[in-house]
């Protein structure tokens, strides 16, 4: 019987080397960012050693459906829960990646409003969804920085429209996606619970978080 012939034509063997060159290469210049990714909404007491990771995307209807459960277990266990959210823009949430940018301006003008700039967004998302269709890139970030500005958040219009300029505001976005990518992230909401995947987390109830986290808050 005959052996199989598995050889590899010459071009494709260099072509394999030169992309695990490449990967190699791209490791050993990995560029570490100057902040974390993502905003912490809610830090727990000192003691906290519960962490969860939300991946939201803005515009997504699954996850303005989460936020009530996400900042109903904050609540309930306040000193116990270090809560940060990763925005991952989705692509076929068409300006999703311009109001993920619009957040990081917010952000880098007070941290502290965060959670109201969430709320607003999730509030008023169908007007950058079908009620943008319509709209030019220009109109639909004109939207965006009147939207926030009319949210009492102390950012003006005209610095939301400034930071669209601003490519620390976009490294950011970026940043918080490649994150998001590098984690397995596919779909929002998703959550890692003390930096572990959870991806039955996207379905848990109010009910199904409580008895999770009372679980982690057992002694061990």
């Amino acid at each position: 019987k005959k052996s199989r012939d598995i050889s590899i034509p010459m071009h494709f063997a260099l072509l394999l080397v030169l992309l695990l060159s490449a990967s190699c290469f791209g490791q050993l210049e990995t560029h570490v960012p100057s902040v974390p990714v993502g905003v912490v909404i809610h830090n727990g007491s000192q003691s906290s050693h519960i962490h969860i990771d939300a991946f939201y995307d803005l515009l997504c209807p699954d996850s303005k459906n989460n936020w009530p459960i996400l900042r109903d277990i904050i609540e309930r266990f306040s000193g116990d829960l270090t809560v940060r959210i990763v925005l991952f823009p989705l692509p076929f949430h068409h300006h999703t990646f311009f109001v993920t940018r619009a957040a990081y301006t917010v952000v880098n003008h007070n941290e502290r409003v965060y959670n109201k700039l969430v709320s607003l967004i999730f509030e008023r998302q169908m007007e950058l969804k079908t009620g943008a269709v319509n709209l030019t890139e220009d109109e639909v970030r004109e939207r965006i920085a009147s939207i926030i500005a009319s949210g009492n958040l102390g950012v003006t219009s005209a610095e939301v429209m400034a930071g669209f300029s601003d490519d620390s505001m976009y490294n950011r976005a970026v940043l918080d996606w490649k994150h998001s990518c590098d984690r397995c992230i596919s779909e929002t909401p998703s959550f890692a619970v003390n930096g572990i995947k959870v991806p039955e987390a996207s379905n848990f109830t109010l009910e199904d978080w409580i008895k999770a986290i009372r679980s982690l808050l057992k002694p061990q």
